[in-house]
């Protein structure tokens, strides 16, 4: 995927990250007026929609519609896909929608990062920032049309004004991060505190829990809404005790149903055994190697790390003597010797290979790049090529070419 005209940092999209965090993150919205502007279409655009609807298996999931401020019942624009009299799965029926669309309804793609690659890099820029997962959401609303009423999401909001121009009326967050979605009645909230016109790569920052209403204006809009709920301490304290609790000291099954064997510990005593133990792992946790932790699995999103997976693979069935490799992100342990081969374990395949080639691995664990030619030393350049084809396709190398990186 060419990102080169796309957001590369979140800086982009709300310009100097110390004055956001200090000034707007989770207090007060923030307009940047054309932060992306000539480039916000290479992120999304209508024709690409029409596209994602004709695909013809699109989940029920993925797409919402509004009209006249109200969700609009998904069996008005679904169907149940069947063969040979067997039902297969629900899916969205594309001239259902665009009747729909036609008549005034907002229609909303739900995680349209799991569709284009330039919307999962958009996510994977949020990720990267919160080290946690977020989701690019897409608002088509037809000229002069309201989207949702006003209401208020329990996530922070980016929106990115893609196409179209669009009116809006911010209301004041309440103190705190309120649970849960809302809706409000207009005469509840008040006077907005901010009312403008979102044109074509215009940026706004929603901090959570903010009352908000969207209308179209002279013509068909579309913009983005990047969402993300950061992790609370509640949330990563959780994950951290989680981790520990996969210790083999919490392995046993407990019996709660009848008072424990008089003859045996009670359950009671088993218990404040193991709290005990918990407690001692915490107090014993590298912090700082923990936070390391918490922050790359929280950055960690399934589908998104490998866009070009097929065409790693075929690459690596012509693989150059010259060609670059390095290690890749995928965990490899590396086992003992037998004196002559070394077992490797990785994506769950057990084999064995030549401790020169576990030692070469070793070696480029600091990010190190080796030709394929010269990976297995002490033998040919053909043999070195082919173990490195072998090892590339089982995902433990990676080219270190830039362009392909």
């Amino acid at each position: 995927m060419d990102t080169s005209t796309t957001p590369q940092g979140f800086e982009d999209l709300v310009g100097d990250r110390q004055v956001f965090f200090q000034e707007y993150f989770n207090r007060k919205p923030l307009l940047r007026r054309g932060a992306l502007d000539g480039r916000a279409r290479d992120l999304v655009s209508v024709r690409q929609l029409d596209d994602i609807v004709a695909m013809q298996t699109v989940s029920p999931a993925y797409l919402r519609i509004a009209k006249d401020g109200r969700g609009v019942p998904a069996k008005a624009y679904t169907r149940t896909v069947s063969e040979r009299g067997a039902a297969l799965t629900e899916t969205v029926v594309a001239e259902q929608v665009y009747e729909l669309f036609r008549s005034g309804g907002t229609v909303t793609w739900n995680a349209l990062n799991h569709f284009l690659p330039a919307a999962r890099h958009l996510a994977d820029l949020f990720a990267d920032t919160f080290a946690c997962p977020s989701e690019v959401v897409a608002f088509l609303t037809p000229a002069g049309k309201d989207g949702y009423a006003p209401h208020h999401d329990p996530v922070d909001v980016y929106v990115i004004q893609i196409e179209g121009t669009k009116d809006w009326r911010i209301w004041e967050p309440a103190p705190g991060r309120r649970a849960g979605k809302a809706s409000h009645r207009p005469e509840d909230l008040g006077r907005p505190a901010i009312e403008t016109t979102l044109r074509a790569g215009d940026v706004l920052y929603l901090p959570y829990g903010t009352p908000h209403a969207a209308a179209a204006k002279d013509q068909v809009s579309l913009h983005l809404s990047v969402t993300v709920e950061p992790r609370r301490w509640r949330d990563l304290l959780a994950d951290t005790v989680q981790h520990l609790l996969q210790a083999p000291d919490f392995d046993g099954f407990p019996h709660l149903a009848d008072p424990a064997d008089p003859a045996d510990p009670s359950t009671a005593a088993a218990l404040a055994t193991l709290t005990g133990r918990l407690a001692e792992l915490l107090a014993g946790t590298d912090t700082a190697a923990e936070t390391g932790r918490l922050r790359r699995a929280g950055r960690a999103r399934a589908g998104a790390g490998r866009s070009r997976e097929f065409e790693r693979l075929a690459s690596a069935d012509v693989l150059a003597p010259a060609a670059l490799l390095r290690r890749s992100p995928v965990p490899v342990e590396i086992g003992p010797s037998d004196g002559a081969r070394s077992a490797l374990l990785v994506n769950g395949h057990r084999l064995a290979v030549p401790d020169a080639v576990a030692e070469a691995l070793r070696g480029l664990q600091d990010g190190r790049a080796v030709t394929a030619a010269r990976f297995f030393p002490g033998v040919d350049e053909a043999r070195s090529v082919h173990v490195a084809q072998g090892l590339t396709r089982l995902g433990v190398l990676e080219t270190a070419d830039p362009m392909r990186s």
